[in-house]
């Protein structure tokens, strides 16, 4: 119950956010100029093999996009990959496939839609990184929230199903039957005495991880100057959000990082999933996330560019919505043919 209120106070906070600045704005769906190299800056369906492009090369882990089933992988990629849409929507239809026979089950569910095929990066940490650039006044922001995955602790005396049942009571937002599914063939194994067992590779509110607030201090202008040059001088990016996985928090303040996900105008602040910050702070950054988006919508109108009209945005959104359904209906499936 708690759990379901808080899903419709942010719900709500976003619609009325969205409409207040909307007003302020003169423009319903102002957003869509703030990053003019991406397909109405990144608010709907875009392909990921094309936006990656514009991007460094060694951000970008080794991939390709695809139709239908493979005889084998191309040289330099090796298995585990992550299978995902080439147009994809928040993150669903996700699969880690440590097979041949893995990725075509995954391929022969999707059909005919285009899957973007990518080397598993290997690396222990993830990041939210959030970043903000004023391409008139030349003013950026960045932020960094830690993603930690759901994760359970050996005690060399309970079985790996046991300690999964005790953190499901403690989070209920863990996918108990994915997760015996991904591990069915470990389940009654005894991890042993502070052994650790990942439970989700995706960092994602919606898998039971949980969220961290990273200090701006130290390297972070660092960070911020290398984004400015390499986000916004480079691919005219001013607005996203870059999931990314590093080996540390100093290589990632370093720029040493490999990029998993960018989000563009779609992008969330993941500080309002802090549970331990208060809800008017988690409500504060949230408010400032829009107010940032207007403002550099109105700085990238005044340079020229214009936003989406009422009829565009409404045709794509429900462009999208269709895409939501095609994915969670046909792509997902493949998650009951093997064990990722």
């Amino acid at each position: 119950m708690k759990a379901q209120l808080e899903n419709w106070f942010w719900h709500s906070c976003f619609t009325f956010l969205h409409l207040w600045n909307s007003v302020a704005s003169g423009k319903f769906f102002f957003y869509t100029v703030n990053n003019p190299s991406m397909h109405y800056g990144g608010a709907f369906l875009d392909r990921k093999t094309t936006l990656l492009r514009q991007l460094r090369e060694d951000w970008i882990p080794k991939g390709f996009s695809h139709t239908g089933k493979l005889d084998k992988l191309p040289k330099g990629i090796e298995f585990p990959v992550i299978a995902k849409p080439d147009k994809g929507v928040t993150g669903i239809g996700i699969k880690k496939c440590r097979s041949l026979d893995q990725l075509n089950a995954y391929l022969t569910a999707a059909g005919a839609m285009r899957i973007r095929i990518e080397s598993f990066v290997d690396l222990p940490l993830e990041f939210g990184v959030m970043f903000y650039y004023h391409p008139r006044t030349k003013e950026s922001e960045i932020s960094i929230v830690e993603k930690r995955y759901p994760r359970v602790i050996g005690d060399g005396e309970r079985k790996l199903k046991t300690l999964i049942a005790q953190a499901a009571r403690c989070n209920r937002k863990l996918r108990v039957e994915e997760i015996h599914h991904r591990l069915r063939k470990r389940l009654n194994e005894v991890p042993g005495e502070g052994e650790e067992i990942v439970l989700d590779y995706v960092g994602n509110g919606t898998n039971g991880s949980t969220f961290h607030e990273v200090p701006m201090v130290g390297n972070a202008e660092k960070l911020r100057a290398f984004l400015v040059e390499e986000l916004y001088v480079q691919a005219g990016i001013c607005f996203t959000r870059m999931d990314v996985k590093a080996a540390s928090l100093n290589a990632l303040l370093a720029g040493d990082f490999i990029l998993i996900e960018h989000n563009g105008v779609k992008s969330e602040p993941l500080q309002i999933f802090i549970k331990e910050l208060p809800i008017a702070v988690r409500y504060k950054y949230y408010k400032h996330h829009f107010r940032t988006m207007r403002s550099i919508s109105q700085q990238q109108r005044e340079l020229g560019h214009k936003p989406a009209s009422f009829l565009e945005g409404i045709v794509e959104f429900y462009r999208q919505r269709k895409r939501f359904h095609v994915i969670a209906d046909v792509v997902d499936s493949a998650a009951q043919e093997f064990s990722a």
